[in-house]
């Protein structure tokens, strides 16, 4: 038979030194055979011979041996709840659904990922006596259906996490707990786990703040408060919201509001910075305080506010986000509208 090497010529012809070399000869003579025993191989002729049925016959049983192996362990996986040596190996391979988020699969892999280094810790601690492992199972279905939900959300609102914030944390931590070595050796011992899958556990973390911040809304503001006893009488009530008043038409007629705080404001632990509060979600303080904190417009001051702490003046200072609801309320109401279908029952 002869072959056509035009093709392998026109490529030797366009390096004209290397064609001249006796590589290349070899090269070309390799080629020819290979393609010429290529082109001899009848495959309609080896697809009717013994072997070939031989082949095909021992790939179907080994295809029907996997699986049977494969719906074996799911049996031992949803019925049994087995979590053997050989479960586990083969959850770690195969992909077992245990439950679906809106089309996402939440795999057994993952929550033997969780439960591992969880149920790892109280053993460590010595706490698995006083442990009800069901209800931790369960929590760990739950927040791994969370975590999709999570995971829906950061990509809706262009939320990531970077390499390097992951290393910012964990070098901090590894700086605070006395370097790397021993941070390994502790996640060893407590968890079980080595610093790559605690890199995944830190990632899920910022993912989480992350989106906290750039989602639910925070206001910072600073306060004067003016405190009145829980049980005062009317009378005194009454005096202390005078003082409230009169603080304000202070800072009306030109005190600076931080100044006022730090010459009126009888929260010690606020007073000393000009009143000034951590940014704060709605809720997350005393009701009546949070508000009219978030009903004040930023740069302006609040009409004096009752709370079981007295009476505040409150300044609004800023504000970030973009929903008016605390972080775990809206991953709730997030769940509830989701299609969420849980296939491992504990």
């Amino acid at each position: 038979m002869k072959i056509n090497l035009s093709f392998i010529k026109k490529i030797s012809a366009s390096f004209s030194w290397l064609g001249k070399t006796r590589m290349t000869k070899k090269i070309i003579a390799v080629c020819s055979r290979c393609w010429a025993k290529v082109r001899l191989f009848d495959l309609k002729a080896f697809a009717q011979s013994p072997i070939y049925r031989k082949i095909i016959w021992i790939l179907g049983i080994f295809f029907v041996v996997l699986v049977g192996y494969v719906i074996a362990i799911g049996v031992m996986i949803y019925g049994f709840k087995s979590q053997s040596s050989i479960v586990k190996f083969t959850g770690n391979y195969v992909p077992y659904p245990i439950g679906i988020v809106d089309y996402q699969f939440v795999n057994y892999r993952s929550y033997l990922a969780e439960s591992d280094y969880i149920h790892h810790f109280y053993k460590a601690t010595q706490m698995d006596s006083s442990v009800d492992y069901k209800e931790i199972d369960q929590q760990i279905i739950d927040q791994l259906i969370e975590n999709k939900i999570i995971g829906t959300q950061a990509l809706k609102y262009k939320v990531n996490v970077t390499k390097q914030e992951e290393d910012q944390v964990i070098n901090g931590i590894i700086e605070q707990n006395g370097g790397q070595d021993k941070v390994e050796k502790v996640l060893n011992e407590m968890y079980g786990i080595n610093l790559n899958r605690f890199r995944q556990l830190v990632n899920m973390q910022i993912l989480r703040d992350k989106l906290n911040e750039k989602v639910i809304a925070k206001i910072t503001v600073r306060h004067i408060l003016i405190r009145v006893a829980e049980n005062a009488s009317e009378e005194d009530a009454a005096k202390a919201k005078s003082r409230a008043e009169a603080v304000k038409k202070e800072i009306e007629g030109g005190l600076d509001f931080a100044e006022a705080a730090k010459k009126y404001s009888e929260d010690s632990s606020s007073a000393a910075s000009g009143g000034n509060l951590d940014p704060f979600a709605d809720g997350e303080m005393v009701q009546e305080f949070s508000d009219a904190a978030f009903k004040t417009k930023v740069g302006e001051i609040s009409e004096p506010v009752k709370t079981v702490y007295g009476w505040h003046i409150i300044k609004a200072e800023g504000r970030s986000g973009i929903l008016q609801v605390k972080f775990a309320d809206w991953i709730s109401e997030l769940k509830s509208k989701s299609w969420i279908v849980k296939l491992y029952k504990i």
